[in-house]
């Protein structure tokens, strides 16, 4: 009974012994049993329930960290186990209450010896990798999008915006019937504003923003109630940030006198966002250099005469 080779005997009277605990509310003492049952089963159908029942013990006892490694050890090794919805499940609780206890504690070097339903350190990312486990073992489960959404709305949280607008967009791709479509297009458009740095910086989140600003109010129209006013507000305001970063390149051109390239620049914006104020900027801006060159004068040429372009 004490030793570690394969035993099916053995481990059947462990698992029926284990049964017996839990049944009588027994659940930290089951546990053991039921994991001794499990390191001893040669038959997969009995490791797989030993494994199983492990889990459930352990989550009964308040002891989530070792719940969740019976459970993840037993979608590693049964990949279509039987246990699937309820392991999903249980997984999906345990991590909405470490966030909820991560939120309000959040020290990410911190130990904690003392309360065996957290783990050791760095709760939320716990929180963060049983939410990835249920998307990777159940992807088309009734939890993914649920699991997903409150991966991205914890970085969102937590202000890592790239990270949260990456799968905000994700689910919005992979989970296009979910309850959550609505929030993901609102918080991901939030998101991607938050990435935008300035005028000077990459435009990518900007121009994903306006796109991602059409495409909610196209999906949802009236649904959106009083946020619909408000994204029309944001969409103009989105306007004229692009026109505004338009901007900024062309009086850069301008200032190293490179007219040719600032003239392109505050013509564009002329064009493509006549309504607004930058336009009005770039028309005073486009009048001021009109006469200039398109570049700045060579004043090396004189070096062009004594070092022939030949040589």
């Amino acid at each position: 009974m004490t030793g570690t080779e394969p035993n099916d005997h053995i481990a059947r009277t462990l698992f029926d012994e284990a049964l017996e605990l839990y049944r009588s509310g027994q659940f930290e003492d089951a546990a053991r049993r039921f994991e001794r049952a499990a390191s001893r089963a040669a038959d997969r159908i009995l490791r797989e329930e030993a494994l199983f029942w492990a889990g459930e013990s352990w989550f009964y006892a308040d002891f989530y960290p070792r719940a969740t490694r019976c459970y993840q050890k037993l979608l590693k090794e049964f990949e279509y186990t039987r246990y699937l919805d309820p392991v999903v499940y249980r997984e999906f609780l345990i991590g909405r209450y470490w966030e909820q206890i991560g939120l309000k504690r959040p020290r990410f070097l911190s130990l904690q010896f003392t309360d065996p339903t957290r783990p050791r350190f760095d709760t939320l990312g716990h929180a963060l990798k049983l939410y990835q486990t249920i998307r990777t073992h159940d992807p088309t489960g009734p939890l993914a999008d649920d699991a997903l959404m409150a991966s991205a709305n914890l970085h969102f949280v937590r202000k890592r915006f790239a990270d949260a607008a990456a799968e905000y967009d994700l689910l919005r791709k992979e989970y296009p019937n979910s309850e959550h479509l609505l929030d993901a297009h609102l918080l991901g458009l939030h998101s991607k504003l938050w990435i935008y740095q300035g005028p000077l910086y990459d435009g990518t989140p900007l121009l994903e923003s306006r796109e991602l600003t059409l495409q909610t109010l196209q999906l949802f129209g009236e649904k959106l109630g009083e946020e619909r006013q408000r994204l029309l507000r944001l969409e103009r305001e989105i306007e004229e940030a692009i026109a505004d970063r338009d901007l900024a390149l062309g009086k850069f051109y301008e200032r190293k006198r490179k007219y040719a390239a600032a003239r392109f620049y505050y013509e564009s914006v002329i064009a493509e966002h006549p309504m607004t104020e930058a336009a009005e900027k770039a028309k005073i801006r486009l009048d001021a250099i009109r006469e200039m060159p398109d570049n700045p004068p060579n004043y090396f040429a004189w070096l062009t005469t004594i070092f022939p372009e030949k040589r």
